[in-house]
C-alpha cells in the first residue's frame, strides 16, 4: 500500500477518472474520500463574459457540452442554460460546501490572451474575500505571471497563499527565482520534469512542491520517496486502496 503520511493526495478537478469533472457531484465524490486518506482538490476557475467566476477548466464549451462557444464570451446564464453530462455548470461562490472538510484545496485560475485582468481581480476579491470561501484552506495557482504580479499587489488577495504552475522545462529552470519574485510559496510542476535535485532545491528556498497530473503507483512511490510535497492525480481512490 501506498503511504501518504507525509505527502498530500489530491483529486484532480475533483476526481475526474472517477467522477465528473469540476462538478458538485465531483467534490462531493471527494470529500467521502476523505474517510481514505485524501487530503484535498485541486479544481480551476475562469471568468465569464459578466464577471462571474465558474468552475470549468477548457476555454470552450465543445468538450464537456458539445458546443464552441467560449466562457469568456458568454453571461452566467447562457453558460448554466448548457449541460455537461447532464449536470449544471457551477459557480465558484456555490459550491462551498462541497469543500468543506478537505485541508488543502489548489484553486487554478485560468487565463487566456483575452484575459481583463482588473475584472478578474475584482471577481477573485469578491469570491474569496466576502464570501464563505474566505475560511478554506485554499492555494491560488495559475502559470500566468502577469496575474501572479497583480496577485501580489492586490491589498484584499495577497494573504492568500499562491503556486506558480510550470509546464515546460525552460519555465522549470528559472521557477524558483520566478515563484520568489512572485511571492509564491509553492511550486505545481508537470510530473515527467521533476528530480530529486529540483524538489530539494525548491526546499531549500522554503518552496512546496506539487505535482500534476500523476496516475501510475511507480511514479507515485518515486516521487514520494523524493520528499514532493503534494500529489495531484485522478484517481484518488485507485490509489488509496493500492
Amino acid at each position: 500500500m501506498i503511504n501518504f503520511e507525509r505527502t498530500l493526495l489530491l483529486g484532480h478537478r475533483g476526481a475526474r477518472g472517477e467522477s465528473l469533472e469540476n462538478t458538485v457531484t465531483g467534490f462531493q465524490y471527494a470529500q467521502r474520500l476523505m474517510t481514505r486518506g485524501l487530503t484535498g482538490i485541486e479544481f480551476d476557475v475562469q471568468l465569464s463574459a459578466d464577471g462571474c467566476l465558474v468552475v470549468f477548466h477548457d476555454d470552450d464549451l465543445a468538450r464537456m457540452c458539445g458546443q464552441q462557444s467560449r466562457i469568456d464570451q458568454l453571461n452566467i446564464k447562457e453558460i448554466q442554460r448548457q449541460r455537461q453530462f447532464g449536470h449544471q455548470i457551477v459557480t465558484l461562490t456555490s459550491i462551498a460546501p462541497a469543500l468543506y472538510g478537505f485541508t488543502y484545496i489548489e484553486l487554478e485560475i485560468k487565463t487566456h490572451a483575452r484575459t481583463d485582468y482588473a475584472k478578474l481581480i475584482a471577481a477573485l476579491a469578491q469570491d474569496l474575500v466576502h464570501s464563505p470561501l474566505a475560511s478554506l484552506p485554499i492555494v491560488l495557482t495559475s502559470f500566468d505571471v502577469e496575474l501572479h504580479a497583480r496577485l501580489q499587489r492586490s491589498k484584499l488577495l495577497k494573504h492568500i497563499p499562491r503556486g506558480l504552475l510550470i509546464r515546460t522545462h525552460e519555465s522549470l529552470m528559472v521557477a524558483t527565482n520566478t515563484a520568489m519574485t512572485l511571492g509564491c510559496t509553492r511550486l505545481g510542476v508537470y510530473h515527467p520534469l521533476l528530480s530529486q535535485s529540483f524538489i530539494k532545491h525548491s526546499h531549500r528556498y522554503g518552496l512546496l512542491v506539487s505535482a500534476w497530473t500523476v496516475n501510475d503507483t511507480d511514479s507515485i512511490q518515486q516521487l514520494i520517496k523524493w520528499q514532493t510535497d503534494v500529489i495531484i492525480t485522478d484517481f484518488p481512490s485507485y490509489l488509496l486502496l493500492n
